[in-house]
């Protein structure tokens, strides 16, 4: 599925959270795996560099609160995290990983957590040609842009938590869509960024009653840390 169908499932498309972070161990092989099998569209996971340029999964910049270690990823090699990190069992997965689990299966949101790894995130998407299933996510717009200078057909999203939001800017670097806290996403910001021809991914949406909510306001897709719930939710629409 690449990911301009995986954005138009209807009545919307459902993003597994890092994975499936509510139900597997988070950024792990086996959260992508589960949100594959349980109908996730597209899945989202986090990128970080080690400190010898490996491209690792890990929302964190440390390995405190999912492995009980108490060091950034940025300053550990890839055989330190190999043979010392587990998130509850399971290893780190480097992103080429992920990318092959991926790759025919599901559309992938890849968040950009350092800026300056954006070519080489980009770089390691195309070497295994899966750009058509990939859209690029982050809080930072220079990033973004320099994904578009690289290539301007690949896709990126703005990811925000604060208002007034990043709607015009978005439009303005030619991003495909927004990506704001459930919070901000009301039905007025929703409107406004499909006038601008933008779609609207929330997060992070794991219960019913937030999830009737963003689809009343109109979003194109949420994020879950739940996405087998979300799906069968779905199913009832």
């Amino acid at each position: 599925m690449n990911i301009k169908e995986a954005l138009e499932r209807k009545p919307f498309s459902v993003i597994g959270h890092r994975g499936a972070a509510g139900v597997k161990p988070e950024n792990t092989i086996s959260a992508v795996k589960f949100a594959i099998e349980v109908g996730a569209d597209i899945v989202e996971v986090d990128v970080r560099s080690t400190s010898d340029g490996h491209l690792i999964l890990s929302h964190d910049p440390d390995f405190k609160r999912v492995a009980g270690i108490d060091k950034r990823v940025s300053e550990l090699d890839l055989n330190y995290i190999r043979e010392h990190v587990r998130i509850k069992g399971e290893p780190v997965p480097l992103l080429e990983d992920i990318l092959k689990v991926a790759k025919d299966k599901v559309g992938v949101f890849i968040e950009i957590k350092e800026p300056e790894t954006t070519e080489k995130i980009v770089s390691k998407v195309k070497e295994h040609n899966i750009e058509n299933q990939v859209c690029f996510i982050s809080f930072y717009e220079e990033a973004l842009s320099l994904v578009k200078k690289i290539d301007k057909n690949l896709y990126t999203g703005i990811i925000y938590s604060r208002p007034p939001g990043k709607i015009i800017e978005a439009k303005k670097m030619g991003a495909e869509l927004v990506l704001p806290g459930h919070w901000l996403a009301t039905e007025k910001a929703v409107k406004f960024a499909h006038k601008l021809k933008l779609k609207v991914v929330s997060w992070v949406i794991n219960d019913e009653e937030n999830l009737k909510k963003m689809v009343s306001n109109g979003v194109d897709g949420v994020a879950s840390d739940y996405p087998d719930m979300i799906v069968k939710v779905r199913d009832k629409f």
